[in-house]
């Protein structure tokens, strides 16, 4: 049984869709499906409910994530503790990123980057890597850049002795809901009442970020499901599951589609910085290189943004 089927099942246990989970995995959505019902056969179980949408999980397939997250991550860590002591290819830069930042904003820096330095051999962090561990992986050196999101409300303990920081943009975490027949939020977070709310959990970054906005704003919460990927709570919220927040930039285009509405005003957003950050000792040539054309990137960014204020002054 390869390491890769493991891998897939927790990505579409995460999206709880085919053709995200394929697109997360870049591979096709036959290969994705060819490859989970070769799990269900090494397993001997079913593991997907394909007959739901979202997709479920079946019993067996919801009490085996648990342990393939714990197989995953072991395998990846012995491979990354062994990798740290070889010499890692000229052209070979290791980049750990949250989940969503490495759908949404990772390759637009990638193809810039080599836009400037032609081919990279990137190394990404696995995808079912948790906040808390993708932290661990960089302070180690198991990484030699860091691409995340940072919010007053959630300590990473990169502080600025050890390590150099470059801020590459912005995003907002916005509260999103399936529209009703009417093309309003089939769930709202003003009505008083209820709410069915799509959970990130506990230790993710995402639900570090939201626990003061809900401990400021108490409200009757009903977690109607919780995953610690955007990309999961957003395929729930799009069928009507509930509330969730998500970044913009995952859900820009389903709110351009009506497919999702704001289940709220502006002021139950959460604006978030996107960030990179290096090792300020022992940076490889090739960090070096990517660093210069990330900090090019950030600087046509921050020059688009102050023309784009000075024509909203003006106007």
């Amino acid at each position: 049984m390869e390491l890769k089927l493991l891998e897939d099942f927790l990505c579409l246990n995460d999206t709880r869709n085919f053709s995200r989970a394929a697109e997360v995995r870049n591979i096709t959505q036959s290969t994705l499906s060819k490859r989970i019902r070769t799990l269900e056969h090494w397993v001997g179980a079913t593991l997907v409910d394909r007959s739901s949408y979202p997709i479920e999980l079946t019993p067996e397939g919801a009490a085996m994530v648990p342990q393939a997250r714990e197989l995953v991550s072991t395998f990846q860590g012995m491979r990354a503790g062994i990798r740290a002591f070889a010499t890692p290819a000229r052209n070979s830069i290791r980049i750990g990123a949250l989940h969503t930042l490495r759908v949404t904003f990772l390759p637009q820096l990638r193809r810039h980057a080599e836009a400037e330095l032609g081919p990279l051999m990137v190394e990404n962090n696995g995808s079912s890597a948790a906040y808390a561990q993708t932290l661990r992986q960089f302070r180690n050196g198991e990484t030699d850049v860091l691409l995340t999101y940072v919010h007053p409300s959630v300590a990473n303990g990169l502080d600025s002795s050890g390590y150099d920081t470059l801020h590459m943009g912005h995003d907002r975490l916005v509260p999103v809901s399936a529209p009703d027949r009417d093309g309003s939020a089939l769930h709202r977070l003003d009505t008083g009442g209820v709410v069915r709310f799509l959970s990130y959990g506990q230790s993710s970054f995402f639900a570090q970020a939201l626990a003061p906005l809900l401990a400021e704003r108490p409200m009757a919460l009903n977690v109607a499901a919780t995953n610690a990927m955007s990309l999961g709570l957003q395929s729930l919220a799009k069928v009507g599951c509930g509330v969730a927040w998500v970044p913009h930039s995952l859900a820009a285009d389903d709110l351009a589609s009506g497919e999702l509405v704001p289940a709220a005003g502006p002021d139950w957003a959460l604006d978030l910085e996107i960030r990179l950050f290096r090792h300020r000792r022992s940076c490889r040539p090739v960090t070096e290189r990517f660093w210069a054309a990330a900090a090019g990137m950030a600087e046509a960014e921050a020059g688009r943004d102050a023309g784009l204020r000075a024509l909203h002054h003006a106007g």
